[in-house]
């Protein structure tokens, strides 16, 4: 699938009939969207939605199944490192094809499960194939194709999950209520299937360079030469190796970590935190508030990152979080619950974002994918200790406030650790 056959392709035929000036990077961004949609957030998404039904459905513990969404995220941190070793060299379309097919079946198989054992069967089967077409292979894709106009093509490419949020949250809670976990699930392993094999196949490509283009489009390298703004320095080269031996890379990794625990902590149980307070037809809307408010987020600040410092970006996000967090703790009526979830949305998708664009700018693109999935398993074991921390916090406490607060802290904490995160000095090469 990766191959095209010839050292230059042509333009795919739907570009050509569509947009012929349009530069195909964007074609590649809004593919990796739809991607973002069908894998990575019906994936990310319905862990919260898995666990509050299982939990009432099966009346298993609380505790139990957050353990399996906990190995979700860890496994799917150990697979982005494993895919990452491979996919700098080979392309992403195909892992990301075989992704959304393993993704498929796990969800199948989740929602015909009948012991808590097999959610640990399961669970990290979903992980694998949301590896496979999640964060690392896309965010790969949209790293090559733009520089300058990066952080605006990722917000393009990842805006797909806040989307799916939007969508996927309230269309599966109904249809669980309405149709049964089983049949729920087999409906999103159609979309998953249905979206993501088309486009992995028509629409992505890898390489600018197959179709003749160069990172941004030829008409932003003209109009930057026009302008004359000054060329785009050359992007830091770093081997894995070298980028791990660097205090920015395990400052990011401890950052990104413990502010992750928080928010994924936070995801995993709001659904089950909102049923205490509201209807499950309000508590599936006000998940989708947070969901908005990412794709909101995204739109309003991604355009800076490429102006200005993007620690500094994530530091605000993580205090912004921290905030929302803890006004979601003490809320009580449905309105405040829902402004809280939005806030908590405008940090969410822009933090996840950020890891890929840090990384791209402290260690640059040749060994890109290998180094973000070596940052996403130490940040995804912590995502995974977040919810079942939560659920024992919940058993413990006989409620949801206290441990939320906790993890408003552990925001903060994230902040402060970014003050001392600094683009490493040199490469080896």
């Amino acid at each position: 699938m990766e191959g095209d056959g010839s050292p230059r392709a042509e333009l795919p035929r739907f570009a050509r009939a569509v947009a012929p000036d349009l530069f195909y990077g964007w074609w590649v961004a809004l593919g990796a969207c739809l991607i973002s949609f069908t894998c990575a957030g019906v994936a990310f998404y319905c862990q919260g939605v898995l666990l509050d039904a299982l939990c009432h459905l099966r009346d298993w513990p609380r505790a139990a199944v957050a353990g399996a969404t906990s190995a979700y995220f860890i496994v799917t941190g150990v697979a982005g490192l494993a895919i990452g070793r491979v996919i700098d060299r080979l392309g992403a379309r195909a892992f990301i094809a075989a992704g959304a097919l393993v993704l498929a079946a796990s969800l199948v198989g989740v929602g015909r499960v009948e012991s808590q054992g097999m959610l640990y069967v399961w669970f990290p089967l979903m992980a694998i194939g949301g590896a496979l077409a999640g964060a690392v292979p896309t965010a790969l894709i949209v790293t090559r194709w733009f520089v300058a106009l990066r952080a605006r093509a990722m917000a393009v490419s990842q805006t797909g999950v806040s989307l799916s949020g939007i969508a996927v949250v309230p269309l599966a809670t109904w249809l669980i209520r309405t149709r049964g976990l089983a049949f729920a699930t087999e409906v999103l392993a159609l979309i998953v299937v249905g979206i993501a094999l088309p486009v992995a196949a028509f629409v992505l490509r890898s390489d600018p360079a197959r179709l003749g283009e160069v990172a941004d489009g030829r008409a932003h390298a003209a109009a930057r030469a026009a302008a004359g703004a000054a060329p785009l320095a050359d992007e830091p080269v770093f081997r894995t190796r070298d980028a791990m031996r660097t205090r920015a890379f395990w400052g990011l990794a401890l950052a990104f970590g413990v502010g992750l625990f928080a928010q994924v902590g936070f995801l995993a149980h709001q659904l089950a935190s909102l049923r205490e307070k509201l209807e499950p037809a309000n508590a599936a809307l006000t998940v989708s508030a947070t969901a908005f408010g990412s794709v909101i987020g995204r739109i309003v600040i991604s355009p800076f990152m490429d102006r200005v410092e993007k620690r500094l970006v994530a530091m605000a996000l993580f205090l912004v979080q921290a905030f929302a967090t803890f006004a979601f703790a003490r809320a009580s009526s449905g309105a405040a619950l829902a402004s809280a979830a939005f806030v908590f949305g405008l940090t969410m998708g822009n933090i996840f974002m950020l890891q890929p664009l840090l990384v791209a700018e402290f260690f640059g693109a040749a060994a890109f994918a290998r180094v973000l999935g070596a940052l996403q398993l130490a940040t995804q074991i912590a995502c995974g200790l977040g919810p079942v921390a939560v659920g024992l916090a919940f058993e413990r406490a006989g409620g949801y406030q206290g441990p939320l607060e906790t993890l408003s802290g552990l925001a903060v904490v994230a902040a402060l650790v970014l003050t001392r995160v600094r683009a490493p000095a040199s490469a080896s090469h």
